[in-house]
């Protein structure tokens, strides 16, 4: 595997890594369990605002 590849691959794992983190949280906060008390058009842009924060969290970037 190339450098390049490598380089992109770790990138590609520390945000994914970032995304199943901010999924544990939901699951944490029963979210998913019991049940979205909002309406359904809101979940996508919550889970959106949630994996953001999770990522500037974790990495301080956007």
């Amino acid at each position: 595997m190339t450098d390049a590849r490598k380089a992109c691959n770790t990138a590609l794992n520390g945000i994914r890594a970032a995304v199943e983190r901010a999924i544990a949280h939901l699951k944490c906060w029963k979210v998913l369990k019991t049940g979205f008390r909002r309406s359904l058009e809101d979940f996508p842009a919550v889970l959106r605002s949630v994996t953001k924060l999770e990522v500037f969290r974790v990495y301080g970037l956007y």
